[in-house]
């Protein structure tokens, strides 16, 4: 009877053997690295994407970067600008002068 463990490791080594095309002379290095991700999930509590809920994202380790490696700019909010170097005028809608 084979170990639960074991049983684990070769389902996902295949999952990645599939993924990566089916690859000929690789077993050692696919079962290595489904091992290194189950035992990674063990600790982490979460599913392949390492955050406790399991989905992938850039707030969580595994998340993955926008398309095209382009850092983000800009911040959450109205999408509005810094009005704070700008003069508005006055509280009644017109200047002061």
């Amino acid at each position: 009877m084979d170990n639960p463990d074991e049983d684990r490791i070769r389902e996902r080594a295949y999952q990645i053997w599939d993924r990566e095309g089916r690859p000929e002379g690789r077993e050692a290095e696919h079962w290595n690295q489904a091992a290194q991700e189950l035992a990674a999930e063990a600790v982490g509590g979460g599913g392949p994407g390492g955050g406790a809920s399991g989905l992938s994202s850039s707030l969580q380790p595994g998340g993955i970067a926008p398309a095209g490696g382009a850092p983000l700019q800009g911040s959450i909010g109205t999408g509005g600008g810094s009005t704070a170097a700008n003069d508005t005028g006055s509280a009644r809608g017109g200047n002061s002068e």
